[in-house]
């Protein structure tokens, strides 16, 4: 979701992004990790503090047309005299003004008047210095000119240092008392300090002294509206177009003040502006204010048209650019987009909003590098800018640069409790204090959302817990920000607080397909199995009528594997995901990558093989494979390893950063750079190790960094992506009566394609001396022990309730399973009970270090695996020693392709014949 937030400058910038458009999607209300899914992806969000910003001028545009000085009449030297000591109102007295060396005093009248002529015309031409130079030469000779004073405060006025054009305003009034122009000039100023009050006072002397006074009734109205007085600033511009029914200035402001109305006051907008056109057609404010209308009404064809006749009347008009810009940006003519906001940095150098308009558009191409550094300029220019901050952590998120991310979301949340209350944040809290508390929350809400996600993408659970618990807080009515704080709750094992907060979620949001998909998930992974069918069915169709609808299903690839989805929709949920990553790759604006000759490997020439990885290090994947990397006939084959993640200082990542021929850390690149890396080192062979698992970067592939580019190991199952053509695996695994279940062309590997490393890497199991006994584990030793080390999310009630007829049919039998999560365990036992079955016969163990699971694996009798999704790299530990006889549970498998680990080994190292206890 989009939420936006009014600078102090008048300039709309929505908070990020840029949902992130992001090269990942948008998590609720900011950007998405694993497991959640954009809520609002039909508005292309990506995050978070949304990247379409917008820039206007706001009601006041012509607060400057009555600050143009009016020729004042002559006073006495003696009451000039006496201006010299005395304030008016008690505001700050002239300052000395800088005088060119080069411009002579006046000497006669003729003089005097040609030097007040030329600073008359400097001021019209824009040169506001030298007319101030010109203005000192003939205040010096008489300071009590009141026509010379007004222009010396209209030229202040238009340098920005409205203290001195109050100050000279206020002695124009002093020794002239009944000048209009002047009461209505300082009331400019005392505007531009958001002193709204006072100014009104000064407007209303200027009217009492010249009712025909349009501009102070025009200026008057911009001031009511910032106090939040809209019938009255009505009033006040209807009142100038009595007098002058012409005024095209007025009726244009009146348009944009019915338009700050909403839907309510489109019509009278509309009125207002055509009106405006009607009387001068080449009135390029009307025809942006126009476009305005039409933008905010979606019609971004129209408000293109509006905008390009606003900057072809006005060929420096940023506001209208800005709002072409965004339109643009709308109609995915995002290069369009870019020249806009890149012009009205041209135009504004020094405006931190402009570059930050410019910055967004450049996101949301890809072009990070371009994005960050207008992010940093537009920060240097204005210190105090939140959203900026926000939206330069999520581009840094974005190029793999997260500590520079979590300091950006840091200071934009602190600048957010420590920014001031400036006049403009207390008018909008006097004028609709609940509104204005909501905004606050909303943006505090989408910058504590941000640092969850990117501190839950490092594993950090408690501090993202810390920040989504402040969003719900903060919104406790909003259900992504229920569903948030779940998904943390999920990833730190706390299944219990996670299903009641998506719960929660949707009872503010019963129509959430994301929030029921990680219901259903959370249910699974503690067995919770009532009403299980019933959800899976619902789940089903939410799924389906998402693909329908051409939107990323609710059901990620790897949960879709243990779910009772056929083999159809398994395949286009990955499919659509594999679109996905082909289409964030495709905005990168990544050229097309060289690819080596394709040719015959010429003699002494090696193949060259890149494994990609974010899973160097402990984790499954390395334990099984880590002597593979560097146990590659190097005579022949060159290999090169890229790792997608940090290292963590394991045994397993040093051994492979060790042993790889190459290898290279590209965890802090981005996906570009590591794609251009692998077509620069000229990989023939580029090996996906993650598929749809954590910490995947599937984008690097999809930019097609090499001609050959194979899935392998990680992910089990079809990606469904064009950009992966091949599938390393067996026959067992995937016979050739289930080729339909893939979208790849399958590589199959003579015997098993499964990779066991734990054989040469744990000998010391070999020696009966170095196993554990299980009175130490807690285990019977006198009991047939059936034992499944998967975690419980594989579990399905028809899997369980064969295991308790086997345990009924062996009474002197348990079944060790272990506990992970331990919010399961209850919920097994209760299961058991149900079925008759005496709870106390099943024996859980807490999750172990690697060796030490290892060493224990040995100590049960038979292995029972789940056929629904199969053990993968926990089933491989049985086969060590050949100690267990294997079960492979087939009862009830809907489908062959499920089936991997047991199998393979079976089929490619049997075991000795064995009875079956179905």
């Amino acid at each position: 979701m989009d939420v936006g937030a009014l600078s102090h400058h008048g300039v709309l910038l929505p908070f990020m992004q840029q949902q992130s458009a992001s090269s990942q999607q948008s998590q609720y209300g900011s950007w998405r990790g694993a497991g959640e899914v954009a809520v609002n992806r039909n508005a292309g969000s990506t995050a978070p503090y949304g990247h379409g910003l917008a820039e206007y001028a706001g009601y006041a545009g012509n607060t400057t047309n009555s600050a143009v000085p009016s020729r004042g009449s002559a006073v006495s030297t003696a009451h000039a005299h006496q201006s010299q000591h005395l304030s008016a109102s008690g505001f700050a007295t002239p300052q000395a003004m800088p005088q060119a060396a080069h411009i002579a005093a006046p000497t006669s009248n003729a003089e005097y008047e040609a030097l007040r002529n030329q600073a008359h015309e400097a001021y019209r031409g824009g040169d506001f210095h030298r007319a101030l130079q010109l203005c000192q030469s003939v205040y010096l000779v008489n300071p009590n000119k009141t026509d010379v004073l007004l222009l010396i405060g209209a030229i202040y006025y238009q340098m920005g240092n409205y203290e001195q054009c109050i100050a000279f305003n206020d002695r124009c009034i002093l020794l002239d008392p009944h000048m209009a122009e002047a009461h209505a000039n300082l009331a400019n100023a005392l505007q531009q300090l958001g002193n709204f009050d006072m100014a009104v006072i000064y407007y209303q002397s200027a009217l009492r002294l010249k009712p025909s006074f349009t501009d102070a009734y025009n200026n008057m109205a911009s001031a009511l509206v910032q106090k939040g007085l809209i019938p009255q600033a009505v009033e006040c511009y209807n009142a100038a177009l009595q007098i002058n029914p012409n005024l095209v200035d007025v009726h244009n402001n009146l348009g944009d003040l019915w338009r700050a109305q909403g839907q309510v006051g489109r019509q009278a907008a509309q009125q207002c502006y055509s009106e405006a056109l009607r009387i001068d057609n080449t009135y390029a404010p009307a025809w942006r204010g126009l476009g305005d209308m039409f933008r905010e009404n979606n019609e971004h064809s129209q408000a293109v048209t509006c905008y390009q006749e606003a900057v072809r009347l006005r060929a420096s008009y940023a506001d209208a650019f800005t709002g072409m810009g965004v339109s643009l940006k709308e109609l995915k003519r995002k290069e369009e987009a870019e020249h806009c906001f890149a012009q009205v940095v041209r135009l504004r150098p020094h405006c931190a909003l402009s570059l930050g308009n410019l910055a967004g558009v450049y996101y949301e191409q890809g072009k990070l590098n371009e994005a960050i550094q207008s992010y940093q300029e537009a920060i240097a220019r204005e210190p105090n800018f939140p959203e900026a901050y926000n939206n330069l952590g999520n581009a840094l998120r974005e190029a793999s640069r997260p500590d520079e991310a979590i300091a950006c979301y840091t200071m934009c949340i602190q600048l957010q409790f420590a920014r001031p209350q400036n006049a403009q944040m207390a008018r909008a809290l006097q004028a609709n204090p609940q509104m204005a508390a909501m905004q606050q929350a909303q943006r505090l809400g989408v910058a504590y959302n941000n640092l969850g996600g990117i501190l839950k993408m490092q594993g950090r659970a408690a501090e993202a817990i810390a920040c989504y618990e402040h969003v719900a807080l903060l919104q406790p009515d909003s259900p992504e920000a229920h569903a948030n704080l779940a998904s943390a709750y999920k990833d730190a094992a706390r299944q219990d607080t996670a299903i009641a907060s998506y719960r929660r979620a949707l009872q503010l949001r019963p129509d959430f397909p994301e929030a029921f998909a990680n219901l259903v998930h959370s249910l699974q992974c503690i067995c919770e199995w009532q009403d299980r069918q019933t959800l899976f069915v619902r789940l089903e169709g939410e799924v389906r009528r998402e693909l329908a609808a051409d939107r990323l299903p609710p059901v990620q690839p790897f949960h879709a594997m243990a779910y009772p989805f056929s083999a159809e929709l398994a395949l286009k949920i990955s499919a659509k995901y594999a679109e996905y990553c082909a289409v964030t790759a495709a905005r990168m604006g990544v050229p097309k990558l060289p690819h080596p000759p394709a040719q015959p490997l010429q003699a002494g020439q090696r193949l060259r093989i890149g494994y990609v990885s974010g899973d160097f290090g402990n984790h499954p994947l390395s334990h099984l494979m880590a002597s593979v990397f560097g146990g590659h006939d190097r005579s022949r084959l060159e290999v090169f390893c890229y790792a997608l993640s940090p290292s963590d200082g394991s045994e397993w990542r040093h051994r492979i950063e060790q042993e790889a021929e190459h290898f290279l850390d590209v965890s802090a690149w981005s996906v570009g750079d590591i794609a251009g890396k692998i077509s620069s080192d000229e990989v023939q062979v580029a090996i996906n190790l993650n598929g749809y698992t954590k910490g995947a970067r599937n984008e690097i592939f999809a930019l097609l960094p090499a001609p050959v580019q194979t899935s392998y190991m990680g992910f089990p199952a079809t990606t469904g992506a064009s950009f992966l053509p091949y599938l390393i695996t067996d026959r067992v695994v995937a016979p050739d009566n289930c080729q339909h279940c893939y979208s790849e062309h399958l590589a199959y590997m003579p015997n098993c394609y499964f990779v066991n490393d734990y054989k040469a890497a744990h000998q010391d199991v070999l020696d009966e001396a170095n196993l554990p006994t299980r009175t130490e584990n807690g285990l019977p030793e006198n009991r047939i022990i059936y034992a499944c080390s998967n975690q419980l999310y594989k579990y399905d009630p028809e899997t369980f309730n064969s295991w308790c007829n086997i345990l009924k049919r062996v009474p002197d039998s348990v079944l060790w399973l272990l506990r992970f999560p331990p919010y399961g365990e209850p919920m097994i036992r209760q299961e058991a009970a149900n079925r008759g079955l005496d709870p106390n016969r099943i024996i859980f163990t807490d999750v172990a270090n690697k060796p030490v699971h290892i060493r224990r694996s040995g100590l049960g009798d038979v292995f029972l695996d789940t056929p629904l999704c199969n053990a993968h790299t926990t089933g491989q530990l049985p086969f060590l020693k050949r100690c267990w006889t294997c079960i492979v549970a087939l009862f009830a498998a809907p489908d062959v392709r499920l089936c991997q680990g047991h199998c393979q080994i079976c089929c490619s190292d049997p075991l000795p014949e064995t009875g079956s206890l179905v």
